[in-house]
């Protein structure tokens, strides 16, 4: 195992975001969050990461049950949070 080589020698940070080159490294990107930050506003955002195939690993947890059931019995909608600036939250 040879790490990977330092910028003019070998695999640049640009040459790490050919998949590609990316594929032939045996380092991973692991994306790790909690439940809660689905419903917190960041699921576009790591929906993306995925699709885009930005992260070899996501990781996370089950979320609370408690959540799953308020969103069957009644109707629940994204918030847009940057309609308030902080003091006005």
């Amino acid at each position: 195992d040879e790490p990977i080589k330092e910028s003019g020698v070998g695999a640049t940070p640009d040459d790490m975001k050919d998949p590609d080159v990316r594929a032939k490294t045996k380092a991973k990107i692991f994306l790790s969050f909690t439940s809660n930050m689905i419903s917190s506003g960041v699921r576009e955002t790591i929906l993306y990461l995925v699709k885009e195939k930005k992260v070899d690993v996501l990781v996370t947890t089950a979320g609370g049950i408690e959540e799953d059931i308020m969103k069957c019995i009644t109707p629940h909608y994204l918030g847009d949070f940057s309609k308030w600036k902080g003091p006005e939250l």
